[in-house]
Parts: C-alpha cells; structure tokens; sequence
C-alpha cells in the first residue's frame, strides 16, 4: 500500500485553533520523551505556548461547546439503523467523560502552571530576541544539570492542567476527521475548485496525496468554494510554481 500525505485547511476559526493547539501538544510530547537539554527546552517553550494560547481566549469554554454540538449530533445518529450502536456508543461516553473533566476544573486553565517561577522567567526570556543563554537565566542552567528522569517529573507536572484539554481536542479531531470518506478526484493542470453546499457547514478539508508524488497543494477556501492549486517545488529557494500535469489525490469534507 502506497504512503499517503494529508494536507488539512481548516474552515473556521474554532477547528483552526484546535489543530494549533494539537500541534503544540504533539511537540510536546515528542520533545518530553527525548528529554536532552535541548528537547527539556522545546518541551518547556511548548507549554508556555500553550499557556498563553489558553490565556488569550477561553479555549475550555470553546472546547466544551463543540464537545457538547458533538454530543447532541452523533447522539441524534443513534436513532438510524444503519450506524454501529457499539462504536457510537463508545463515542458518546467518550465524549460525556471528557465533559465531565473539562467542567471539574476550576478556574482558568493552567494557573498552576503560570505561577511557577522558572517558567514565569523563561516566558519574560523569550520576549528578548536570540535564545535564552547561561547567563541570562543561571537559575535555568541549574534547573538543566538536574538527572533526567527529575527533569521529566517537572516538565510533566507543569504539563498536568493542560492534559484534559490535550485528550478533548484530539477527541474533537478525531470525531471530525472520521466523519466524512474519501473520494478520488483529480487536478486537471495541478488545479482543482468545488462549490461547497451552504447547508453543510464544512468544517475542515483533508487532502491526501502518494508520499512520493511532486506536488503539495495550497489550498484556498470561502465561504462558497475552496480551490487547490498543486504547486512544485525542486528549488526552495526559488518561487514555487504549479504543477502542469493532472494530478490525482483523494479529498476529504469533514462536518458534523
């Protein structure tokens, strides 16, 4: 089976911060298991991201009412014959437990985290261009000279008010990603457009192409169409151009 790259647009600004946020989680974790100093680092600058992505809006709230949407329109699909019972079954509970721990927290959403001295001075570090060195922060190096596996133990901790809403957007995604099937079409001359129904409210676009192909789309979306242009780039530092040939890929219209 050939390897397939996805491409993702989203269409709104909710599903767009979602997937932000998700990138940052993902980084995180990635960085937290390799834990040099310098992925200590990034996994540190991941969580002050989304400390403050998390402190810029109420995200908890946004996360908890699309939550909720998902709930009420997967709970109505339960009525139709045709759907696996024991699947979407395991989604509403899924979906009702992440609830629950988004409401049991009090507060704003990583307040415990905020209050933490050493990343309080990483944050006011970083407004300064160029990379925090030694001396800018000695509290930092020591902090660095620590075992490992203590490091880890307080990068998890400071981690740990961000958790619920790491396992609430992946659920999110998750739900939307899975809710629509691919189907195969083509880019006459690496460009491809489609009208989008106003009665379905289309709320991410998926493209996925052969891991091995030339091409990588660029997509652009309204409120009545979305466009792809496939574009082909053997010189990165040379403007990109679109790709001359048909192309085949597979789309995906995400919405629930």
């Amino acid at each position: 089976m050939t390897d397939n790259h996805i491409y993702e647009q989203p269409l709104n600004e909710k599903v767009r911060a979602f997937l932000r946020l998700e990138k940052l989680f993902q980084q995180y974790s990635f960085h937290l298991q390799h834990g040099s100093d310098w992925n200590n680092r990034v996994a540190i600058g991941s969580i002050l991201e989304i400390l403050a992505f998390t402190t810029r809006s109420d995200i908890k709230l946004e996360i908890l009412k699309e939550l909720e949407r998902q709930h009420t329109r997967l709970d109505r699909l339960s009525k139709r014959p045709q759907i696996d019972q024991t699947q979407l079954s395991s989604v509403l509970k899924n979906i009702q437990k992440r609830i629950g721990e988004l409401q049991a927290i009090k507060g704003q959403v990583g307040q415990e985290s905020k209050n933490v001295e050493l990343l309080a001075a990483i944050a006011q570090k970083n407004s300064v261009p160029g990379c925090i060195c030694d001396f800018d922060l000695p509290a930092l190096k020591h902090w660095l000279t620590l075992p490992k596996d203590k490091r880890k133990k307080n990068i998890e901790k400071w981690f740990q008010p961000f958790s619920h809403l790491d396992r609430s957007v992946q659920l999110i995604l998750d739900v939307l990603r899975h809710s629509a099937e691919n189907t195969d079409e083509v880019a006459p001359h690496g460009f491809f457009q489609k009208s989008l129904d106003t009665n379905q409210a289309i709320q991410l676009l998926r493209i996925s192409i052969p891991a091995n192909g030339l091409c990588y789309p660029e997509i652009s979306a309204g409120k009545h169409r979305f466009s792809v242009r496939f574009m082909k780039n053997d010189n990165p530092s040379q403007r990109p151009e679109q790709c001359k040939e048909d192309v085949n890929f597979k789309l995906m219209m995400c919405s629930i």
